[in-house]
């Protein structure tokens, strides 16, 4: 069996969540990851189980979207329940996993067309399976069940067999490929990989949605050309399939992709845009869709270890702490399918683009959004550290968790990425190099070995730490500086406002937000405690008032009129190291101070969606301390802040 990627991912379970990565993962459990299942059994528990139809459906028919859903949901169930090293949830997955393999046909198939007479050929077939499939070989990984791997290897030789020549599909179903090559990294089955193969080149020749790896590797970029979220899954393809095959121009074309992706269409939070859920220019109200978050993030973990460059590690960090959390009721128990980094409303009518789709729910009637929430934490967990052929291990991603596999035990105790500093504490049966990331964004670094000052060379992006036998303290600290960026609009609005950043974190002006419950529309009523919820801004809170009130117009304030000086630089920054042991994403551990110009004319006092400024330049009036957060403490929030007009 051929692997050519540079590092290897550690099996579901080594790494463990600690810290405030921790108390997410308790949440979820008691929020929607462990939940949701329950809340919409016929969408998200049944599907792959025994088949009950819902109206909402079209015709009543979920095979398709009731396979993605309720797959991708499991994925995450099971990641989170090892990743959390929960027996109650292990208990579910295991439950979940057994109820699957006693419906698998004695032919292999093991998916959801298994009425007589289904489209055994749909696009959506080899999409959803997908989808389960993932779910199961997390489940093999963490338990080593031999049953398991064998009944999704054929499963994966049903669709060899029966998917052959032109029967294929060219919009989702390409990712049964993503099964194929880790059921191969299992099995050493070629037939697995001459299959994967023979499916980018048919892509190559029916390529509808330029997804195929000859497209990839162009550099043409067409805005509304793709699904946003579907590209960040179908997008890694090519470079998996690179991993069994060592042809380089599968993980160029990969590359390139994502590379253009950034380029043109991610935000500064790290979220791709979605302009209605497909490939769509910056601006400070375009949307990302919540499925980007975990689709993306996976993706960076994935190249993190075929390519073994840190700067995919880098872009982990990003979306997951910046763009993923600003996306989450802070409880756990809803998310917003569709958010933006200039969002003064998240209601019901609120998005700017797309229908309902900023107010906060635990289940949409589409729950593709929520169930991929479940993912992102414990798969950005499950990335944080990577391995080689000779079981050194690398740090990719800084965050408080712990590593315990093959005899070396390393934990990371840290408030990363709230400070930039590392402690890493080993015990260790036998000798390792222990490879520590760059982030790019350091200007500098310093490490100790033992409280001993070290000065070690870095290769690639890692600095490198020969690790003996017994324990050890390593420690890391990284110098950074405020970023005062001009965010390139030019695509969408041209006003190229100003944002800023701050180490690993971008931050916000965040509004005070009020959390109205409201009926929404479940296709399952909730039960107490659960709530679709309008956030409107918190008036009562604000600390500044506007003269509208004194107008008599309307009784608000509006606190999110300012603007910022184009030519603020790093020195007009103070940086606030917060004492807060609350929740992280609740207390701001870290704060920046700086100044900004009221704007009283920036926004219509009848307002009801979060709209792009009239005017590159803002007219001001008087000047206000202004007080920034991570953006990941936020809901409600202004980050690309318009130009004030001053005199120079």
């Amino acid at each position: 069996m051929n692997n050519f990627s540079k590092l290897k991912k550690y099996p579901l379970g080594a790494i463990k969540a600690e810290g405030f990565l921790r108390d997410q993962l308790l949440r979820g459990k008691a929020g929607m990851a462990g939940n949701l299942y329950k809340l919409e059994p016929a969408m998200i528990a049944d599907p792959f189980i025994k088949k009950s139809y819902v109206k909402a459906w079209v015709d009543g028919n979920q095979e398709g979207w009731g396979a993605e859903i309720s797959g991708n949901f499991w994925t995450g169930y099971i990641q989170h329940a090892w990743v959390l090293d929960d027996e109650e949830m292990k208990r579910t997955a295991t439950e979940w996993v057994d109820a699957v393999l006693k419906r698998q046909r004695p032919d292999g198939y093991l998916g959801t067309y298994c009425e007589e007479g289904a489209d055994m050929y749909d696009d959506y077939n080899a999409w959803g399976t997908a989808c389960g499939m993932r779910g199961l070989l997390a489940f093999y990984e963490a338990t080593g069940r031999r049953d398991v791997l064998d009944a999704v290897h054929a499963c994966m030789l049903w669709f060899v067999r029966n998917w052959s020549g032109d029967k294929k599909t060219c919009y989702a179903g390409p990712f049964i490929i993503e099964t194929m090559i880790f059921t191969y990294y299992h099995t050493g089955d070629e037939s697995l990989v001459r299959f994967s193969e023979e499916y980018l080149d048919y892509i190559t020749k029916h390529d509808l949605f330029s997804i195929s790896y000859k497209k990839m590797l162009t550099d043409e970029y067409h805005y509304n050309s793709n699904h946003t979220a579907g590209i960040g899954t179908t997008g890694r393809i090519p470079a998996l399939v690179y991993t069994a095959t060592g042809k380089r121009e599968y993980l160029d074309a990969t590359v390139n992709l994502f590379d253009k992706i950034r380029r043109y269409s991610t935000h500064l939070s790290g979220g791709p845009v979605s302009v209605t859920e497909y490939l769509g220019p910056v601006g400070s109200t375009t949307e990302t869709e919540y499925c980007s978050f975990a689709f993306y993030n996976a993706t960076f973990s994935y190249l993190s270890f075929i390519t073994g460059e840190p700067v995919w590690g880098d872009r982990m960090e990003e979306i997951f702490y910046n763009g993923a959390q600003g996306a989450r009721k802070k409880d756990e128990k809803a998310i917003a399918y569709l958010t933006a980094p200039n969002q003064i409303y998240a209601t019901m009518d609120s998005s700017a683009i797309f229908g309902d789709m900023q107010v906060y729910a635990p289940c949409y009637t589409t729950s593709c959004c929520p169930v991929n929430a479940v993912a992102v934490v414990p798969e950005f967990v499950r990335g944080m550290f990577l391995t080689d052929e000779g079981g050194n291990v690398y740090v990719n991603v800084y965050g408080p968790s712990s590593l315990d596999s093959d005899g070396i035990s390393v934990r990371q105790i840290t408030d990363y990425p709230f400070r930039n500093n590392v402690k890493i504490e080993i015990d260790s049966g036998k000798s390792f190099t222990l490879n520590l990331k760059v982030p790019e964004w350091a200007k500098s670094y310093s490490l100790t070995v033992d409280g001993n000052a070290a000065s070690l060379g870095s290769c690639g992006g890692y600095v490198s730490v020969p690790v003996s036998k017994g324990k050890k303290t390593v420690e890391i600290s990284f110098t950074a500086e405020v970023r005062v960026i001009k965010v390139d609009d030019t695509d969408w609005s041209g006003k190229h406002p100003i944002a800023v950043k701050y180490g690993a974190l971008l931050y916000a002006y965040h509004i005070p937000e009020k959390w109205e419950p409201i009926a929404g529309r479940p296709m399952t009523p909730l039960p107490d405690g659960w709530s679709w919820y309008d956030v409107n801004p918190d008036f009562e809170d604000a600390p500044v008032r506007d003269s509208h009130e004194q107008l008599g117009l309307r009784k608000v304030q509006f606190t999110w009129n300012v603007a910022l000086d184009e030519d603020l630089t790093a020195q007009d920054f103070e940086i606030e190291e917060c004492r807060s042991t609350g929740y992280a994403w609740e207390e701001p551990r870290i704060k920046l101070h700086t100044h900004c110009y009221k704007a009283p004319y920036l926004c219509s006092p009848y307002q009801a969606k979060t709209l792009e400024p009239s005017g590159e330049y803002q007219y001001v009036t008087e000047k206000l301390p202004l007080t920034l957060v991570p953006y990941g403490c936020t809901n409600l929030r202004i980050t690309y802040f318009p130009k004030a007009k001053l005199e120079k």
